[in-house]
């Protein structure tokens, strides 16, 4: 298995319209294409945690480069990009 976490930050007033988007949107997008499960938590200093699960690098790799590629994945990707700030990203790799 393979975990991408990306932490970011949404400025408070937008954090409805982010979830939504999310729930609607985005999240539906990326367990259509590969992306065994996509989850949003939210820590107590208002940050945000995503984590993406797929079952191997290769899924991860193809499912990510979908933007350069598709236009849903692009509007996906523009639409996180769109409230998420200060994002950084770590690929997670199960060993045990």
């Amino acid at each position: 298995m393979v975990k991408v976490i990306f932490t970011y930050t949404v400025s408070t007033e937008k954090w409805e319209d982010y979830l939504k988007a999310t729930a609607e949107v985005i999240k539906p997008f990326w367990e259509s294409h590969g992306c065994l499960s996509y989850s949003v938590w939210q820590a107590d200093d208002g940050s945000f945690i995503k984590e993406m699960l797929f079952p191997d690098q290769e899924s991860r790799q193809k499912a990510l480069s979908l933007p350069q590629i598709d236009t849903q994945a692009r509007e996906a990707v523009g639409l996180f990009a769109k409230y998420a700030v200060n994002t950084t990203r770590r690929i997670c790799e199960q060993k045990v």
